[in-house]
């Protein structure tokens, strides 16, 4: 008697992405029954610094005959830097800019249609269609990623992406525009901001969108992975790692020579990238043949002479993603700075990419489909996945509020086929997405391993306020605990618990806890009530929290003339501000930080509280006369 396997299973037409299996061979024997068109797609990135667009860019795009796209995609980074804007949807420079990039395009705007953008604040991507293209663009989607800064548990968006997802003809195309964590210390949060966007870029169908939040989360029609095409751009803001091996003054003199490309070597995202830890499986050309794009004296070519004097580096970058070796993706000319355009500290960056769009004959594809599953099952009869894991479990020991540690697990593919792996959904989930606990976090979820490859899992452990407060129902003798079921298609699960100790902070508690708690004496696994003498010759009235009380007065020490609301945030000091609350040490946190770091750290604790001190009538008040009168931080807190 014959064995009907899956792969067996009578089928009448040939559906993409419902056997993956199936479409491996299919892609393979696309030649029989898909025809395909080349299509040039300029991409570029700017960061405009918050500026008011002049109404044309002569230079931003190539006129040339030759170089002309059928679709220009366009990514903005701090288009409105206003206060305002955080608050209030406002929409003025968004169509300013608009305005100018339309006009800016070869031909003008009569040549060209909007077939979609989206913003999240100051990060803004637009597409557009040439109207003599004959590409039929359908199934257009949008989404945003917020990953700044928080206030009451939003992001505000200061940091973060928007994407815009479309099918060209039958191909899937993708572009998402970021910007990630700014300073030249925060490389991690820089790749973490990566991680949220790549994870959190899901599309949903139309229908769906409408009274979404009020249902449980439904099966996405697309991930980012699932794209044949993604172009990710944006201002990146990954560094030169130059600290001890020149200055800044050689940075800057090898960045305005002829040998600026030898600077390359010390690119914070190629040694990312070479790990594996962002941008897995991305493409950027070997040499960008052009100078660092940031930053700049707006209105020159000039290097920043600011009091901060920042180093030059390639912050603004445009990556590829192929799902596969089919797809037909050619960088036509070497990408290109343009550096004739002064009005911001950032240079503007393109691309011109050539497309081979397909375009499928349904009844040729299902009349290969039959042998194609034939075909399936035969190769999958054959081998069996087989993998091997660096780590069977993961321990990531002491972890503190806001201070996010990654681990990493190597899954090795030692069978003779290729592996497609995924997390499990975990028991009793809230939604079908929810592989883990959310203290942690697991990049990627999904992938294809090709056959003596291996592939980086990255794990990571973020404490937020809101994790704080769920955690608290989670902990098991003071540890937080975590089984993944790593799933191999057709093959084994492998069982991976991850552990983790929250050293419990000042940050997330409650205004009663923090009337009665004293500084640890170290820092330790002993609850935070322990009481210690440190402190006792301070002059705290009862009724106000101790950290808060030493917060105050480090600010009234450092004076709020010295508040500077342009500083960055430095999420190091901000640990060292934290260990100083809770372990007392030292007493005098005026010697630490900036009356900036200080005044942010008071909002995030304040923030951060079970129970708001603000209540969020008089916020709302505050947040109107700050937009009222055009106030800053420091305005605010001398009031």
């Amino acid at each position: 008697m014959a064995t009907t396997t899956f792969y067996t299973k009578q089928r009448c037409n040939w559906i993409e992405g419902r056997d993956a299996k199936v479409d491996e061979v299919m892609r393979e024997w696309m030649h029989k029954f898909c025809s395909f068109q080349d299509v040039k797609i300029c991409v570029s990135t700017f960061n405009v610094n918050g500026k008011t667009p002049q109404s044309v860019f002569p230079t931003w795009f190539s006129q040339k005959r030759e170089d002309i796209a059928e679709f220009y995609a366009v990514g903005l980074q701090e288009m409105d830097l206003s206060v305002g804007t955080y608050i209030i949807d406002n929409t003025k420079k968004m169509e300013g800019w608009t305005d100018a990039i339309h006009s800016s395009l070869p031909g003008g705007r009569t040549h060209f249609n909007v077939i979609g953008s989206m913003r999240l604040v100051g990060i803004f991507v637009i597409v557009f269609q040439s109207v003599h293209s004959k590409i039929r663009v359908t199934d257009i989607n949008v989404k945003y990623v917020a990953t700044g800064i928080s206030v009451l548990v939003n992001k505000l968006g200061n940091k973060g992406g928007t994407a815009i997802s479309m099918k060209m003809n039958d191909t899937w195309v993708c572009f998402v525009n970021a910007h990630f964590a700014a300073g030249n210390n925060e490389l991690e949060r820089r790749n973490q901001d990566f991680r949220d966007i790549y994870n959190d870029v899901v599309f949903y169908p139309r229908s769906q969108q409408e009274g979404l939040r009020d249902r449980p989360l439904e099966v996405p029609v697309m991930c980012l992975y699932d794209h044949d095409v993604v172009f990710w751009f944006g201002d990146l803001n990954y560094r030169l790692n130059t600290d001890g091996k020149m200055s800044n003054e050689d940075v800057r003199r090898i960045a305005s020579s002829e040998k600026f490309a030898d600077l390359l070597q010390y690119c914070q995202l190629r040694e990312q990238m070479t790990h594996g830890t962002v941008f897995k499986d991305f493409k950027e050309p070997d040499s960008l043949p052009f100078r660092p794009t940031y930053k700049y004296d707006c209105g020159t070519n000039t290097w920043d002479t600011s009091e901060k004097g920042r180093v030059p580096a390639w912050t603004d970058r445009i990556l590829t993603f192929t799902k596969h070796s089919k797809v037909g993706l050619e960088l036509i000319q070497p990408m290109e700075s343009v550096e004739t355009i002064t009005i911001s500290d950032h240079k503007p960056v393109r691309a011109l990419f050539n497309l081979k769009v397909k375009k499928i004959n349904e009844s040729g594809a299902n009349s290969v489909y039959e042998e194609a599953i034939r075909e399936a099952d035969r190769r999958a009869n054959e081998e069996l996945p087989q993998v091997q894991l660096s780590l069977n479990e993961v321990d990531f020991g002491i972890v503190n509020y806001l201070e996010p540690k990654t681990r990493s697990v190597i899954v090795q593919n030692v069978g003779k086929s290729k592996v497609r792996f995924s997390f499990k959904v975990r028991p009793n989930a809230r939604n079908n997405q929810e592989i883990c606990e959310k203290w942690l976090m697991v990049t990627p979820t999904h992938y294809q391993i090709p056959q003596g490859s291996s592939m980086e899992i990255s794990l990571t452990v973020s404490i937020s306020t809101d994790i704080v407060r769920r955690i608290q129902d989670v902990l098991r003798n003071g540890q937080l605990q975590e089984i993944l079921v790593l799933h191999l298609e057709n093959g084994r699960d492998y069982f991976i618990p991850v552990t983790a100790v929250y050293n419990n902070s000042c940050f997330g508690s409650t205004l009663e806890k923090l009337l009665t708690a004293r500084p640890k004496k170290e820092v330790n696994l002993i609850d935070f009530d322990d009481f210690s003498d440190n402190l006792a010759s301070d002059n705290c009235p009862p009724y106000v929290p101790r950290v808060v009380y030493r917060l105050v007065m480090a600010l009234r020490v450092r004076g709020a003339a010295q508040l500077n609301i342009e500083e960055e945030l430095d999420n190091a000091v901000f640990n060292r501000i934290r260990s100083a609350l809770e372990t007392g040490n030292p007493d005098d946190m005026s010697t630490i930080a900036s009356s900036y770091m200080l005044y942010s750290a008071l909002i995030r604790l304040l923030d951060s509280l079970d129970e708001p001190v603000i209540m969020e009538g008089m916020f709302k008040i505050i947040h109107k006369e700050m937009i009222k009168y055009r106030t800053d931080a420091r305005q605010l807190w001398t009031t």
